[in-house]
């Protein structure tokens, strides 16, 4: 081979590994693109999520939603949070866990009213009794809860 080939097939290289450098850099722009895109999605749910919590929390503090129907649905909210793995909010509200906990089997909506008067009866003293039993603490999370923010 004569010393020309071997400079254009350098060339060649050179160019085959600038175009595929060029890719590699157009594919990781589009990776940050797409997970700060991500990012921003999950940021606006657990805004929302966040909202829903806090007015759920002021419902519940101000007597407009039953305890354990705030519980119920305090629980599941925080559950949804992107952080719910690492918060650990069952330790930082115990009692609004704890009262979901002797609730969250008892039927609701369309099922609670296919259920015969005697269970839906049997159901109502169970809630009732563990509303009873939480209410205090749950009223005092509530006010705790209000104010709820991921950070704190």
């Amino acid at each position: 081979m004569t010393d020309t080939w071997i400079y254009i097939l350098i060339a060649l290289g050179g160019l085959i590994l600038a175009g595929l450098a060029f890719y590699a850099g157009k594919l990781l722009f589009q990776l940050k693109a797409q997970t700060q895109a991500v990012e921003a999605a999950k940021q606006k749910r657990d805004n929302k999520i966040i909202e829903s919590i806090q007015t759920i929390a002021q419902a519940v503090e101000q007597e407009q939603c039953e305890v354990s129907e705030g519980a119920l649905r305090l629980a599941v909210l925080f559950d949804h949070l992107s952080d719910s793995t690492t918060a650990d909010y069952p330790k930082r509200y115990p009692a609004v866990h704890q009262l979901n906990e002797k609730i969250k089997h008892l039927d609701v909506l369309e099922a609670r009213k296919a259920l015969p008067k005697q269970e839906r009866m049997k159901q109502d003293v169970i809630r009732l009794k563990a509303e009873a039993e939480h209410k205090e603490a749950v009223m005092t999370e509530a006010n705790l809860i209000s104010q709820f923010s991921m950070s704190a």
